[in-house]
């Protein structure tokens, strides 16, 4: 089966349903969507144990400030190509109206 299909069960036999395929700009969007969830996750643990380090561990307490730039780095990258193929907002004018 592919990765472009629907199964639905019914009785003892599959069907398969193909979907649509998905354009290279929908894939990024789900890509980076798919990888903000565990950004998210390493930016709170990292803030969690920065802030639960005793202030003697003070290099401990620089990697946990590093993790969190580079989690700031990851998401501005996804940002910045997500912003490429972000499907462009439906504007509303009014003509004519002030």
């Amino acid at each position: 089966m592919s990765a472009a299909a629907a199964v639905l069960p019914e009785s003892s036999h599959s069907i398969e349903i193909p979907l649509p395929a998905a354009s290279p700009d929908e894939r990024l969007r789900e890509l980076v969507h798919e990888l903000r969830q565990p950004l998210s996750s390493i930016e709170a643990i990292a803030y969690y144990l920065e802030m639960t380090l005793p202030a003697a561990q003070v290099q401990a307490r620089m990697h946990m400030t590093h993790l969190q730039r580079l989690v700031e780095e990851a998401n501005a990258i996804l940002e910045r190509r997500a912003g490429m193929v972000r499907k462009p907002c439906a504007r509303v004018h009014s003509a004519g109206a002030r």
